[in-house]
């Protein structure tokens, strides 16, 4: 896989894609739009790169922004967002390799030439994200968050899903992933689902799971760290009736309440047709009905 390639847009051509891809997003939503625009004018002292600006305020409307709300206001654990070489090079968005602070957050040098709204879902993992240590609860409900926001942003702008790159394809497969998970004959997701018919149907066998949540995204011995308000947050924005569960911890507890959240308010039945026919999992969304 390659990411984009060429030299990355520069700050008059970002803002171009983002009033179009804003106004796609929101349009006769005038609060979000205004929202939108006010997080990417704002944050430059601490997010000197357009393109990540224009990802953070691609979240405006998604689950995620209730993260990047705590970001804005200086209560998450995140204190400035630029690119640069994470501390592991296979992540997306990460500490900064050097070290200096360990609050600030880098994104991929690979994926400066980017579509912005590729990284806005790996932004809220970033937002949210404990840092190296987490265990496999945290890092499992984060990328089905990360899966989530992503889908919703495809159901508005499917042209994403079919960029060819190597963001394009990392957010791709979790997304079908996330999307995949789901007990038999059940139209809802699932995060956990056991007796799943498998996340990546006719795919490499080495890589399939009955669920998203048998994904090995870290160690389970790590489990049990309490959830950060940022995730807080975004969790209990899932819930139609608000909250996640008392206990508040990362664990299979949380895996469970997942399974009975998302997908509910934040992801309706006509979102994830859309979704999932950006993705080429069906071939037509006119048969679905909204939840």
């Amino acid at each position: 896989m390659r990411p984009a390639p060429g030299p990355p847009p520069g700050d008059a051509q970002v803002r171009a894609l983002l009033g179009a891809f804003l106004a796609a997003h929101h349009g006769a939503d005038s609060k979000g739009l205004e929202r939108a625009w006010s997080h990417f004018e704002s944050l430059s002292d601490r997010i000197p790169d357009a393109g990540v600006r224009a990802g953070l305020a691609a979240l405006v409307g998604t689950a995620g922004e209730p993260a990047l709300e705590h970001f804005v206001a200086g209560t998450g654990p995140v204190s400035s967002v630029r690119y640069g070489s994470p501390i592991t090079p296979g992540r997306v968005v990460g500490p900064a390799g050097n070290g200096d602070d360990p609050a600030a957050r880098v994104v991929n040098e690979r994926y400066r030439s980017e579509h912005f709204a590729l990284l806005a879902p790996s932004l809220v993992h970033g937002l949210c994200w404990t840092g190296p240590g987490a265990g496999h609860a945290e890092e499992a409900a984060l990328h089905a968050v990360l899966a989530l926001v992503h889908m919703q942003l495809l159901a508005r702008t499917p042209a994403i899903a079919l960029l060819g790159t190597e963001l394009a394809r990392r957010q791709n497969s979790l997304a079908i992933t996330l999307c995949n998970s789901r007990h038999p004959g059940e139209a809802r997701i699932s995060v956990c689902a056991p007796d799943g018919p498998g996340t990546i149907p006719g795919g490499n066998p080495a890589m399939q799971t009955s669920d998203f949540w048998s994904v090995p995204f870290a160690s389970p011995s790590a489990d049990g760290e309490p959830i950060g308000e940022p995730a807080r947050a975004v969790l209990s924005g899932l819930a139609d009736s608000g909250g996640v569960q008392q206990h508040g911890f990362y664990d299979d507890v949380l895996g469970e309440w997942l399974s009975l959240h998302l997908g509910r308010g934040a992801l309706p039945l006509a979102v994830q047709a859309r979704a999932a026919t950006a993705l080429g999992l069906v071939d037509s969304v006119a048969s679905a009905k909204d939840a």
